[in-house]
Parts: structure tokens; C-alpha cells; sequence
């Protein structure tokens, strides 16, 4: 690829990563490939291996993160909560409550919502958001942004999804669901799964874990799925067999 600039995508999961790159101009073919091991390696040698463009410095990186690295937490209306303060200090302190994560390693953030209306937090380990700018700071790949899954597919399929489901994204040994009931997320949920499980076992699973049934189900996969909605980015969709 001789393009000046080229955009990358990165989906890290667990002991994978996943990259697909392309150039900034309509019909460019995309690079994809995979590798196994540590975030942080499989990052490297992938980085290695990337097209890059004529100015290296113009391009520009994404990197969803993927199951386990990052926590999700509802956090319920609170009439008495008015500032972003005062709602991120909640956040941290139901964090540290539920899943012992502490604000000193975990970068804690809260997603605005309207007046009423519950509000999404995420928690990402600090330590792994800093190896990876340093990462890609030292392969002069600017780092745009590091997007939890759940807030990525959210903000990629909002407009197409009905008042009331649950959007399932399935990785290698988890699983990740929204659920939205009246037009809002009501719930989110992220379970670890077995090899050999099915969707519908580990569907079953995170409704009981969070005591919620949505009336349609929609699936984010990059392979084919029953009631699929689309890949997880539309580069890293698996080519046809």
C-alpha cells in the first residue's frame, strides 16, 4: 500500500490480537491478520507486519478492547448525584465495592446520559492503556483512541436496533450483551465461557446473572451468526469461505 495514510483497527482480546488496516479512500483493500500471545505481544508483531503509509506519522490507530480487559457497570439513577464528580466518585466506589478494582490502577470512566436515566461506567488497567501508547508511540502510529467493545459496537449499531433487545458479542472464551429496554441501555453483562459452549447456553447465563429476557436478540460477530447484525468493525468481518 503506497497511500500516504492508512487506518488501523486493533481488537485485543484475551491472548489474541486482531488487526485489520486500510487506506483512507473508498474501496481500499484491507490487510487483516491475527496472532496469538499477550496483549502487548501479539500487539508488537503485528505491528511489525502492518502496511504503513508514505508519512508513517499520518496515520492514524483504534484499538478496541476486548474481554477481560475491561469492566462495565450500570449505574442506577441517583436524584441526589448532579455533577460528573460526583457521578465518577460513585463509579470508582461501586467499582471497588463489586469487583474490587482500584481507581489508583483501573482508569474509571462514566458515559453521560440524560436526566433519569441510568449511565454506563467502564474501568481499563492504566497500566495496560500506558504500555500500549508506548507501544505505538515508539512505531510512530498515532493512538487515536482505546474504546471498550461494548461502547464501540453500541455506538456503531444504536440507530438499528429496536427499543427493546439484547446485542450479544461473542469472543474466545467470553461473552459480552447490552441490553436496551425503552431505547436505553438497561444492563450490561460479561461472563466467561467454555469451549464447546453455545450462544444460546451462554445467552441463557448472563440473562439469569442480571434477571433480564429481551424480546429479540441481535448478534455483533465478524463470522456468520443466526440473527447477526453486522461484524464487530466492518474490516475485521471474515472474508467468505
Amino acid at each position: 500500500m503506497s497511500f500516504p495514510f492508512i487506518e488501523h483497527v486493533v481488537w485485543l482480546h484475551r491472548d489474541a490480537a486482531e488487526w485489520a488496516a486500510r487506506a483512507r479512500w473508498r474501496g481500499a483493500p484491507v490487510w487483516h491478520a491475527q496472532c496469538q500471545g499477550t496483549p502487548l505481544a501479539a500487539c508488537a508483531e503485528l505491528l511489525e507486519q502492518a502496511p504503513r503509509g508514505r508519512v508513517k506519522f499520518l496515520d492514524r490507530a483504534t484499538v478496541l478492547l476486548g474481554f477481560p480487559h475491561v469492566h462495565y457497570l450500570m449505574l442506577p439513577w441517583q436524584p441526589e448525584v448532579y455533577s460528573p464528580q460526583d457521578w465518577q466518585g460513585l463509579a470508582e466506589a461501586m467499582f471497588s465495592r463489586q469487583a474490587n478494582i482500584d481507581a489508583e490502577h483501573w482508569q474509571v470512566q462514566v458515559a453521560d446520559s440524560p436526566f433519569g436515566q441510568p449511565r454506563l461506567a467502564v474501568a481499563t488497567p492504566r497500566e495496560l492503556l500506558l504500555d500500549l501508547r508506548e507501544l505505538f508511540k515508539l512505531n510512530r502510529l498515532p493512538l487515536v483512541t482505546c474504546t471498550p467493545l461494548l461502547t464501540a459496537v453500541a455506538q456503531q449499531y444504536w440507530r438499528h436496533l429496536p427499543d427493546d433487545c439484547v446485542v450479544a458479542v461473542p469472543e474466545a472464551g467470553s461473552l459480552s450483551c447490552v441490553y436496551r429496554h425503552l431505547g436505553i441501555i438497561d444492563q450490561v453483562c460479561v461472563i466467561p465461557t467454555q469451549p464447546g459452549s453455545t450462544l444460546s447456553d451462554n445467552l441463557f447465563t448472563a440473562d439469569l446473572l442480571v434477571e433480564r429476557h429481551a424480546p429479540a436478540t441481535l448478534v455483533v460477530s465478524n463470522a456468520p451468526a443466526e440473527h447477526r447484525l453486522g461484524p464487530v468493525h466492518p474490516w475485521l468481518e471474515e472474508a467468505p469461505s
